[in-house]
């Protein structure tokens, strides 16, 4: 059964006018502490606001220069400069095995035809060294490189003593898991931003299915924005078999926020999943903690008339003359 509709829109600039006059954070967290005295005690709606309160912190969001916000539940990337929305982005985040963590940071550079270490948690985690034993060509048929003693091995040879085995490195190549452009962040648990050779999982209601790290469907527009080149540029580095990391010509800051309450962009506040269990449970046993589907549909009847969704820019053809299609995020209660 569905759950309430969310707009994809996340509210980041807060407008010259009275209503929304000062820092945009203080803006919002005022919104959501609007929605919060109205809620009821013990709904999932007070837990999503009490939670995202309590994880907004200190985090400030920018309304000068470049700055990508990735609001986790509702699996959705957006790229502001001066405090615009100026794309907007499905999203794949990791799953509740592998959850992608909270951050604050920066990019650090914008790679084409990026290869694919496999950190060793996937290794171990996903029984590699097994299957390397007994499959030895589906890492030839993925265009794997093995390091074993230092040096590269085939697999043929590496399944011999798959224990040796001290790297899988994915080549670039159409196969690639990370797509045709990797996204690089600061952080110290491996955590990027990135494409992908399985499209598909943009098309889920709840897209979390990654490892811990952010797939973006727009990739190739965010890494030329952030590059400040346009998309065929970008496009040219891809098809030219580039894989030198570009350093951005300005700072781009980065938020991986964990948001399961939000206002969208004309004030009315919007509930996501709590796909990692972060929101408190009101004293109810933990198999009632899920999101009460009768709460939310009540919940959805007492807010305001939704303003409609956030549309994406036109984009680089200024003279485009067609109505942007509205993005919506529908996802299911759970």
């Amino acid at each position: 059964m569905k759950g309430f509709l969310a707009v994809a829109a996340i509210a980041l600039v807060a407008t010259t006018g009275s209503a929304h006059a000062g820092d945009a954070t203080d803006w919002i967290r005022n919104t959501l502490e609007s929605s919060r005295a109205a809620a009821d005690s013990c709904t999932s709606e007070a837990a999503a606001l009490d939670g995202t309160l309590s994880r907004i912190g200190n985090i400030r969001l920018p309304e000068t220069g470049k700055v990508i916000v990735v609001n986790i539940p509702s699996g959705v990337v957006t790229a502001y400069e001066n405090g615009v929305p100026v794309i907007e982005s499905k999203a794949v985040v990791g799953k509740a095995a592998t959850p992608t963590p909270e951050l604050d940071t920066h990019v650090t550079y914008v790679r084409p035809n990026p290869t694919w270490t496999v950190p060793r948690s996937i290794v171990n985690r996903s029984k590699w060294l097994d299957k390397l034993a007994s499959q030895p060509e589906f890492f030839e048929d993925n265009n794997f490189k093995i390091i074993s003693g230092g040096v590269e091995v085939s697999p043929y040879d590496a399944a011999q003593n798959p224990e040796a085995v001290e790297s899988f490195v994915q080549k670039p190549g159409p196969g690639n898991a990370l797509g045709a452009i990797k996204i690089g962040i600061e952080n110290s648990q491996a955590i990027y931003l990135h494409d992908t050779n399985d499209p598909g999982k943009f098309d889920s209601e709840v897209r979390a299915a990654s490892a811990g790290c952010v797939r973006i469907e727009r990739v190739a527009e965010i890494a030329a924005w952030i590059m400040d080149i346009s998309p065929d540029q970008m496009q040219g580095f891809v098809d030219d078999g580039s894989t030198q990391n570009l350093t951005p010509p300005e700072p781009v800051k980065v938020i991986l926020g964990y948001w399961t309450a939000w206002p969208d962009a004309g004030g009315t506040t919007r509930f996501y999943p709590d796909i990692y269990g972060k929101d408190r449970t009101c004293g109810r046993p933990d198999e009632a903690a899920d999101h009460d589907i009768g709460e939310q549909h009540a919940a959805e009847e007492r807010q305001a008339p939704s303003p409609g969704p956030r549309f994406i820019p036109a984009g680089p053809d200024e003279n485009a003359t067609s109505t942007p299609t509205p993005v919506w995020t529908e996802s299911e209660a759970r």
